[in-house]
């Protein structure tokens, strides 16, 4: 029950969102996006108890190909139970950010608690909250949701037309990021079968929005969603064997030499006597 060191994964989350395009310098509203994300394992900086994953995203308008925004991970986590660990470089859009909790998948056999997720924008562990099982495309689901409040996470200098103020020349704003993200585990495996993610980034002046950055629902496409659950057969036919099926039927196996030997010995004891 180990994450394979050889690990690669693609996946698309797609939605209808608002965006700003930085180059027209206009707010772009309910427009079809795409979220490209791709995993691919460091089998040489990996161990036998440890994984390290590079991921990078980039989000884009389907329509026109505008890259509307770009991040990259790393990260080392253990290889059961998916807990992120000190190491390996670790770092978030280039920048070094020791993680801790879970990065990107639950433990095997995953429980139905919640579980400290790490959240990269703000850089901090934010619960997953276990909110109830479901079925997604017939397979069974946990289903946890992690909640991030609004939070100011940089700065932003833009024309006070843009911002719709009044007057010449820019104005300072704080960026504020929050975000509801929710993960459907198959618990067997660990591993999201369906991601969806709201997304709601904005420039805040004074308390009030005044410029809205991206913000919607990005979900995985059907094609995503088919893949994640087809990477997750072999776990759910193959560990409940290893995991209490083959364990019990050895116990029992055990059992029957046990009472053999026990037969064998005093019946060999009677011989012996007589």
């Amino acid at each position: 029950m180990k994450t394979p060191l050889d690990y690669y994964n693609a996946t698309v989350n797609t939605g209808e969102v608002t965006y700003f395009n930085i180059e027209d310098v206009e707010l772009v509203e309910d427009a079809d996006v795409e979220a490209h994300s791709t995993i691919r394992a460091d089998v040489a900086s990996s161990t036998d108890d440890v994984v390290v994953w590079d991921q990078f995203t980039w989000i884009k308008d389907a329509d026109t190909d505008f890259g509307i925004s770009s991040t990259n991970r790393r990260a080392g986590h253990d290889r059961v139970t998916g807990e992120l660990v000190d190491c390996c470089d670790a770092m978030i859009n280039d920048e070094a950010v020791a993680q801790t909790g879970q990065g990107w998948k639950f433990p095997f056999f995953a429980e139905q608690r919640d579980h400290d997720f790490f959240e990269t924008t703000v850089q901090e562990n934010v619960p997953m909250e276990f909110e109830g099982v479901e079925e997604v495309d017939g397979v069974e689901a946990y289903k946890f949701v992690q909640t991030v409040e609004p939070t100011v996470v940089d700065e932003r200098e833009i024309p006070r037309s843009v911002a719709g103020l009044e007057g010449e020349g820019d104005v300072v704003g704080d960026e504020t990021f929050s975000i509801t993200r929710t993960y459907w585990i198959e618990p067997v495996s660990g591993s999201p079968i369906d991601i969806s993610e709201d997304h709601h980034r904005v420039v805040v002046v004074d308390g009030e929005e005044v410029l809205t950055l991206l913000s919607g629902e990005l979900r995985f496409d059907d094609a995503t969603r088919a893949t994640a659950i087809e990477k997750t057969e072999q776990a759910r036919t193959v560990l409940p064997l290893l995991h209490t099926t083959l364990p019990i039927g050895a116990l029992i196996v055990g059992v029957g030499f046990i009472g053999v030997a026990i037969v064998l010995f005093v019946t060999g004891r009677r011989t012996e006597q007589h």
